[in-house]
């Protein structure tokens, strides 16, 4: 028997949405890692680190191991810009001073990391969340992706600052009239 009217057959309708939407600071947020299962799919992040804001509204963010270079970046670069990512988490997590063990390639310093976070990540922090940046403005809010983007809740000065490239708002799409065109609102312009 299957029955339409039980609740597990409502939709998406109570959705929170993290940081209501509102790009900025965002306080008291929690950490989760989740590895890759042997039954996610192939192109599935290796690791997601999860946000959780004080609603219950969360966002991930994707990490791969670094294995080959692409159109945009070398696998050099690619391994420092995670690695930089990777720094920031761990010293929001565990301190400034904290001594990281040399790792022997980037799959070992990602595994490395993330079970470090795993392991230490129990409290609270403050996090950046943004709309991407003013040259890839994204549709659904996020935790900044570069550096500075998370810090522990106890710091008193914050670096957590809007940025020139910041987008602070959420891309909207045009709206379309009943023909299907598209149509673009210009403020105060006649067009």
């Amino acid at each position: 028997m299957i029955n339409l009217n039980d609740d597990t057959f409502d939709g998406g309708s109570n959705v929170t949405i993290f940081n209501n939407g509102t790009a900025g600071i965002v306080e008291n947020v929690k950490l989760s890692v989740r590895k890759k299962a042997a039954d996610d799919k192939d192109r599935a992040p290796d690791y997601k680190l999860t946000y959780t804001d004080a609603n219950g509204g969360e966002v991930n963010t994707a990490f791969w191991y670094v294995t080959e270079g692409t159109d945009y970046a070398t696998v050099e670069q690619q391994i420092q810009k995670q690695g930089k990512v990777l720094k920031h988490l761990i010293h929001a997590v565990y301190g400034a001073n904290y001594e990281f063990p040399n790792y022997p390639n980037a799959t070992a310093m990602l595994d490395g990391v993330m079970k470090l976070l795993k392991d230490g990540s129990g409290g609270t922090y403050r996090v950046f969340a943004n709309y991407g940046s003013t040259m890839g403005v994204k549709e659904y809010i996020q935790v900044r992706s570069w550096v500075p983007f998370i810090e522990a809740m106890n710091v008193t000065d914050s670096r957590l600052k809007p940025g020139n490239i910041d987008a602070m708002e959420r891309l909207v799409a045009d709206a379309v009239s009943s023909n299907g065109v598209a149509t673009a609102t210009a403020d105060g312009d006649d067009w």
